[in-house]
């Protein structure tokens, strides 16, 4: 992670954002101890952001979590969790600090109680713990702009991508506030990442030219003003996808251009599993999020060769990828901050696999 980090700092790409959760194994193996060790000697070059959710992650409350930073719901629980984070990253303070998770009223309302997750967070604003607000989740565009107009938050990090820009109206709304907004699951959750073949005639037609899936992703959502917050895990990545954004802009019509020949191939198939790792733990060890992912690429991209994938994933790669042991208890779909149907889901995948 070291070499990636310094590589995008030279290159220009300065901000970090990390939260308790990502990629938690131990207190030890964490995203945040693994950033931290990685902005050694360069810290003040970064935007360095974490986060902790009021909320499980999903659409309900639960249970405080301190180790992965959910349903944080006293100053208190704010104020360890915030202390958990500046320990692991070995700082003394952030640049940025975001309310995660937020993907419905009842989630963003239960921070605003006496001694709650705000009052905690601004406490530790006012102590110069961090300098700037931030808000993230997937919320529709009504409860986008409660976030706007409630004058707290200077940043907002949502889902904005090709195949889903039903929140295109909360984001001019924002921008026209003066509110940055910062791009999740650019690349629809690492769907269009790498050299993912769309050798679709559809797209060809557009007029508009771009190498490959993660260059349309990434030209696409810059078109709009909002910064792309890309996950990397290799310097190639990293080193492609600063490559492709220093490229000229395409203005918003050129990127309608590709949006709308790109929907003659997904035909409104605008919620798909982003492969968070939200719904996890489950009570049977299912790894559904990485056979989603192979569901989309033949429901929604037409890939013949995953559906084969599937059913090899399903027959050799263990009991988390046989989704027949589902004991449909929701759990999963309580902690989706997507709010999709889980359960119908994995039947939808068992049906490709046993077709």
């Amino acid at each position: 992670m070291t070499e990636i980090v310094h590589n995008c700092v030279e290159q220009g790409a300065l901000y970090l954002d990390t939260s308790p959760m990502y990629c938690f194994r131990s207190e030890e193996e964490n995203s945040e101890r693994w950033v931290g060790a990685a902005i050694k000697g360069i810290r003040e070059k970064v935007i360095l952001s974490a986060k902790c959710s009021p909320g499980n992650g999903g659409t309900e409350i639960g249970e405080f979590i301190m180790a992965n930073g959910f349903s944080i719901q006293t100053a208190d629980q704010f104020r360890k969790t915030l202390e958990q984070s500046l320990r692991r990253l070995d700082v003394d303070k952030l640049d940025c600090y975001q309310m995660w998770t937020v993907s419905n009223d009842l989630v963003y309302d239960s921070a605003f109680v006496k001694g709650g997750w705000l009052e905690g967070a601004m406490k530790a604003k006012e102590e110069g713990l961090f300098q700037h607000f931030g808000i993230t989740g997937h919320p529709e565009n009504a409860l986008i702009k409660r976030w706007v107009d409630d004058g707290i938050f200077e940043m907002m990090t949502i889902p904005f991508h090709i195949m889903n820009i039903s929140r295109l109206e909360g984001i001019e709304y924002a921008q026209s506030k003066g509110m940055h907004v910062i791009a999740m699951n650019p690349i629809n959750g690492g769907m269009f990442g790498g050299d993912v073949e769309l050798a679709i005639p559809a797209l060809a037609k557009s007029g508009i030219a771009f190498d490959n899936a993660t260059e349309m992703s990434l030209k696409f959502v810059e078109a709009f003003g909002v910064s792309a917050l890309c996950g990397l895990t290799t310097l190639e990545q990293a080193k492609s996808d600063i490559q492709y954004l220093s490229k000229p802009k395409w203005t918003r019509a050129q990127a309608m251009q590709v949006y709308e020949a790109f929907g003659n191939v997904f035909q409104g198939k605008e919620k798909t599993c982003t492969q968070c790792g939200y719904c996890k733990p489950c009570p049977v060890d299912l790894s559904f999020p990485d056979m989603f992912k192979m569901k989309d690429y033949y429901e929604v991209l037409n890939f013949e060769n995953a559906k084969g994938q599937l059913q090899t994933m399903s027959k050799w790669w263990g009991d988390g990828f046989k989704l027949e042991r589902c004991q449909k208890c929701g759990v999963c779909e309580t902690r989706c901050p997507n709010q999709l149907p889980i359960m119908k889901m994995i039947d939808e995948t068992l049906e490709i696999i046993n077709s």
